[in-house]
């Protein structure tokens, strides 16, 4: 008799089947159990690995022991003309068949029963309803304007037993935000300024008041083993009532199905009409077949939504790993190319090799697909930064807005390009539409104070200043800021106390030196200026070459911007525009600069 007939004979074959079947149900079983108690993700590790060992075991016993009338016996000791085999065959048989029906009932049932509906389905529904009604824009849940709804999206609130996983439920939340942002008729606020209420327990009408807003979508989100629980609920921010609520239990493979879904419900409950644009899709495709890549993107996003050049450099590091998971993610290549670059751009050692990468990230995006804004945005950033290509800067950042029409991060590059060449009316403009979207924005509110004081309205940048300092009186930049605006307003007093002020010691040391100049306190004045040199050494040499400019030592001030130029220093993109430099605009040296990054009119 073969090996294979002999394993048929004492029913090993069937026992490996039925084990098989009972093994899968029973970690279906604990996927959902364990999932819904929250319980830590070694459990089911743990439960896994016991039924993986206990299969061996099983084939190990069926081969060596048979079940007899007289209970269970060694094989070697019942007689073939005694033995039970075939009934113990018939048994298991019914067995395997009454396993399997179960479990075909638990599929189906985890399969579609457990979807109310599918994330297509729903936006299908929903275009369609949206479609065929009028919209009564007086009966809509909240305000909207010519068709467009206003919205936030707070911070989902990380209910998971560990703390650290609170970038999960970030990073789900800005997702949401990224999503309802593609859709052309929603009027989305800023990440920077809907994540500044987090754990702050503030009346949702104030929040909605503060961010210019008739919306609020919230939620929690519970992460436990391979399932997420996420609970939305959708907040009328003019009355706080309650427009719409939902919670999905869902696998992790099934995040962006679940985003799909919310951002659809979000849709039809705020009666936005689509006019036949189709609803957009969350995600990556990559990132979806992958949890663990996705689990790494979103610990990227977390630290590169921190300021400093060690938080860019961590992001970068969760990126690799990410796309070293999931290569064909353009996505995840293109939040790569954006890390490294934010990295070389304050990094004082390793900028080189940053870049490099960056590049090489940006080109592999390009590769896998041309259709992914984020990697034009990054390709912007590197263009206008560092390889002062302007034309194709602005290119990188047309056909980002093509792909997605009104996205913040490409209209703010969008400004910064107009300010670069010295259009300042139009970029003021711009950064006042995206502190509308975006009202606690730093970075875009630095960029406007900058503008309107370098076109001649100190007065208005001042009083933005103080609006915001009212609010946040240590936030970093704005007393550096108002000091420059008080400077330039002849206030040199005022504005030496305020440089005093500021917290970040890069802006304080300019602002001082400006300040304490204008003062006549030359001593003072210089004494910054050296420590500035000692603890930044030519990474501050635009800001140098503007120190020399404003004191009226134009031969440094040339030598410095020359020195800025040799080192690529990012700071000489504001060189056309800045009021500093008002001195030396007709002298060569300054030209000549001008004419060596094409920005010579």
């Amino acid at each position: 008799m073969s090996l294979f007939d002999e394993l048929k004979r004492r029913n090993v074959i069937r026992v490996g089947a039925m084990y098989a079947v009972i093994a899968w149900l029973i970690l279906q079983i604990a996927d959902v159990v364990l999932g819904n108690i929250v319980a830590p993700d070694w459990v089911f590790r743990a439960v896994l690995l016991l039924v993986i060992l206990g299969f061996p075991l099983a084939l190990l016993f069926a081969w060596a022991f048979e079940l007899t009338p007289q209970g269970l016996k060694r094989e070697k000791d019942v007689e073939r003309s005694e033995s039970a085999t075939q009934q113990t065959a018939r048994a298991l048989d019914r067995t395997i068949i009454a396993v399997l029906a179960v479990a075909l009932v638990y599929f189906a049932y985890d399969k579609y029963s457990s979807y109310r509906v599918s994330a297509e389905e729903l936006a299908a529904a929903g275009r369609q309803a949206l479609t065929e009604e009028t919209v009564n824009i007086s009966d809509a849940a909240a305000s909207n304007v010519d068709g467009i709804a206003s919205i936030a999206v707070l911070p989902f609130v990380n209910m998971s037993s560990d703390p650290e996983q609170e970038y999960f439920s970030d990073g789900i939340s800005e997702e949401l935000l990224n999503l309802l942002a593609k859709i052309p008729q929603f009027r989305v606020a800023g990440r920077t300024s809907s994540f500044a209420f987090k754990g702050k327990d503030m009346d949702l009408r104030e929040i909605g008041s503060s961010l210019g807003v008739s919306s609020i979508l919230e939620g929690s989100v519970r992460k436990g083993g391979v399932r997420v629980r996420i609970t939305a609920q959708l907040v009328n921010a003019e009355d706080g009532f309650h427009l719409w609520s939902e919670t999905y239990d869902r696998k992790l493979t099934d995040i962006f199905a679940v985003q799909d879904e919310i951002a659809a419900a979000v849709v039809a409950q705020l009666k936005v009409t689509l006019l036949g644009t189709p609803m957009p899709r969350g995600g990556d495709e990559s990132l979806a077949a992958n949890v663990a890549a996705y689990d790494l993107y979103l610990k990227g996003m977390a630290a590169l939504s921190k300021l400093g050049p060690s938080n860019f450099q961590q992001a970068a590091a969760f990126f690799e790993q990410t796309v070293a998971l999931a290569p064909e993610s353009a996505l995840a290549w293109a939040r790569l190319a954006d890390a490294n670059t934010r990295f070389a751009s304050q990094a004082q050692d390793g900028v080189d090799a940053a870049l490099a990468r960056a590049r090489e990230a940006v080109a592999k995006a390009f590769e896998l697909d041309d259709k992914v804004p984020e990697a034009y945005i990054a390709a912007a950033h590197i263009k206008l930064a560092f390889d002062w290509d302007w034309k194709g800067a602005e290119t990188s950042i047309q056909r980002a807005l093509e792909l997605r029409p009104g996205d913040l991060a490409a209209k703010d590059l969008s400004s910064l390009l107009y300010s670069i060449h010295g259009d300042l009316k139009r970029a003021i403009v711009i950064s006042r539409e995206l502190i509308a979207q975006d009202p606690l924005n730093l970075r875009i509110l630095s960029r406007l104070i900058v503008d309107l004081i370098d076109s001649g309205e100190p007065a208005e940048a001042e009083a933005i200043v103080r609006a915001r300092l009212s609010q946040a009186p240590s936030m970093s930049f704005l007393n550096g800021y108002l000091a420059f605006s008080l400077s330039v307003q002849g206030r040199s007093e005022e504005a030496a106390e305020a440089a005093a002020r500021e917290p970040v010691g890069f802006i304080r040391l300019v602002s001082l030196a400006i300040s304490q100049h204008s003062l006549g306190n030359a001593r003072l004045a210089e004494a910054a200026q050296q420590q500035l040199l000692q603890d930044y050494g030519d990474r501050a040499a635009y800001q140098q070459a503007m120190l020399y400019s404003m004191w009226g030592d134009h031969e440094k001030a040339i030598a410095w911007l020359e020195r800025a130029y040799a080192a690529r220093d990012p700071g000489l993109i504001g060189l056309k525009t800045a009021i500093a430099f008002r001195p030396l605009r007709a002298l060569p040296g300054y030209l000549a600069i001008l004419e060596k990054m094409n920005l010579a009119d």
